[in-house]
């Protein structure tokens, strides 16, 4: 077995304290051959140093694109996929820069999980701070991590956020291109003992991850007034959802490639400024012990 581990690592100041807790997790509970393909793009350059002289870290060098939030990050993964299948790995995990093992076995037990009908294993409504697949899976059905506007109108996807109601983020192509094809995926359990701050959640005791840490920091500006407003998102969302039901085929189609960047801008990007600005004060706590918050996390009740 050979690990491929691709990371997007995009990061501000506020997080870059998690950057060695990371690498020194994944160093300490991973025992089979791994090797960690990262993308910097956009990453200060003192920052990308550290990756580089990282004797696990292959910097991967990535086209730049215009695009943003969730688009930029599964335009990146898909390039770190495509260079650790080339390089020959035999089992791929997409993490974040705040999700990391905290126990060893964790890469034989993902891979126990998989079958001929089981494709993925994955937390949360498929998420990519934990999703973990093998090359037969890529080589077979060449997924993306993004869906183009024509896909989302498919009515095989609208029935696949019918019945699983998966995130809209990077991992949702995965979990897509496994239902279309009559394949399931498996999700770890929550067994996060104590919910000690409501950010850090461990998955079948084996993968932890601290909500929203990735994003605080200059990966967004700051927005003002109304655009703020966590409300303005939700009813922009709803607004949204009405539009695409009252709307021809057509034109849902022509409006989501026209106007994505719109939507970007106006209802993903101020609540993500708002979970980060939400989510802070607890990935300070977490980083003031790690030891002791995962301790109080994985406690018997």
């Amino acid at each position: 077995m050979k690990l491929g581990i691709v990371v997007v690592y995009i990061f501000g100041e506020e997080s870059a304290p998690l950057l060695d807790l990371h690498l020194s997790y994944i160093k300490r509970y991973t025992g089979v051959p791994y090797v960690i393909y990262a993308s910097v793009n956009r990453l200060e350059a003192r920052f990308r140093d550290a990756l580089a002289h990282h004797p696990m870290v292959r910097i991967c060098e990535c086209p730049d694109t215009p695009l943003r939030s969730l688009k930029e990050h599964s335009y990146y993964l898909d390039h770190l996929v495509r260079f650790a299948i080339e390089d020959g790995v035999s089992h791929v995990v997409t993490l974040h820069l705040d999700s990391f093992p905290v126990r060893s076995g964790w890469v034989e037990e993902l891979a126990g999980r998989l079958s001929e009908s089981c494709l993925l294993a994955t937390i949360d409504r498929i998420n990519t701070a934990c999703l973990f697949f093998h090359r037969d899976f890529y080589l077979r059905y060449r997924p993306s991590f993004f869906l183009s506007p024509e896909e989302r109108e498919d009515v095989v996807y609208r029935k696949y956020i019918d019945e699983y109601d998966p995130l809209q983020h990077s991992g949702i192509g995965y979990g897509f291109t496994a239902y279309r094809n009559g394949k399931s995926w498996y999700y770890l359990k929550n067994t996060t003992k104590v919910d000690y701050t409501g950010a850090g959640r461990v998955y079948d005791d084996i993968i932890f991850h601290l909500v929203s840490a990735v994003r605080t920091g200059a990966t967004y500006s700051q927005p003002s007034g109304w655009l703020q407003s966590p409300g303005w998102g939700r009813f922009m969302k709803m607004v949204l959802a009405v539009a695409r039901v009252a709307t021809p085929p057509k034109v849902r189609t022509f409006l989501l490639q026209r106007f994505d960047s719109f939507i970007d801008r106006v209802v993903d990007k101020p609540q993500l400024v708002h979970l980060a600005t939400s989510h802070a004060p607890k990935i300070q706590l977490f980083m003031e012990n790690p030891e002791k918050y995962l301790r109080l996390l994985r406690k018997e009740r």
